[in-house]
């Protein structure tokens, strides 16, 4: 994994101290999926909205390699987000499926998003197909928070789902994401993951996480002999 020198620490945020899920803030500040403020604090409890959201995955999904200006002038149809300043990050997500309008030509980038919105967005992201996993119609948010807690978006997450989420938990939703293992194809309506069980985090950035146990500890002693 290679991280520019520029990049900004977790020890760097003035206000570091009140970050709850710092593991999350400190793996995507370093990733630099996430950033901070212009007056060094993180601002862990400010709630984000779902131009930023947008932003955030697609720096993940393209590990910072300038999708802004790359789809800075694609059309997508939307039509509240020429003046905005996440305009080529919506249009990277919206071109992947991974975000949607509103159903009447607009995206709404500065309304908030919620724990459930943004999983569903990440699901999207890994490859899950929304139609065929029923993330669209009355019943998505359902299912999504049922596919979202089956594969651990939600893990240590304790609040509703529901409700605005800020940068402090929004780093956790994403942090956990990133090892999900992702989806290659689906077959008679199953999802089949890629076979080198693949996840974000690995494709991206080549990092892997390695799981081991310690079968056995052996402890050598050695005995000094006092003088006689």
């Amino acid at each position: 994994m290679v991280v520019s020198a520029s990049a900004v620490s977790y020890n760097d945020f003035s206000d570091r101290g009140e970050i709850v899920n710092k593991d999350a803030v400190s793996m995507l500040t370093t990733l630099e999926i996430i950033e901070g403020k212009p007056d060094g604090s993180y601002a862990p409890g400010e709630n984000v909205d779902r131009a930023q959201m947008a932003k955030m995955i697609s720096v993940m999904l393209s590990n910072n390699q300038n999708c802004d200006d790359l789809y800075m002038n694609v059309n997508s149809g939307l039509t509240d987000i020429s003046a905005n300043w996440a305009k080529g990050y919506i249009n990277y997500c919206y071109s992947l499926g991974i975000i949607a309008g509103r159903g009447n030509g607009t995206f709404d980038p500065d309304a908030g998003v919620t724990a459930v919105e943004a999983a569903k967005m990440l699901l999207v992201a890994a490859g899950y197909d929304p139609k065929i996993e029923g993330f669209e119609g009355n019943d998505w948010a359902i299912n999504v928070n049922a596919k979202g807690s089956a594969l651990g978006i939600f893990r240590n997450f304790t609040k509703d789902v529901t409700q605005p989420l800020n940068r402090d938990d929004a780093a956790l939703l994403i942090y956990n994401a990133l090892d999900i293992e992702m989806i290659e194809k689906y077959e008679n309506g199953y999802a089949l993951a890629f076979k080198d069980s693949r996840t974000i985090l690995s494709a991206m950035y080549g990092v892997y996480k390695v799981e081991g146990v310690v079968v056995a500890n052996e402890l050598s002693l050695i005995h000094i002999s006092e003088p006689t």
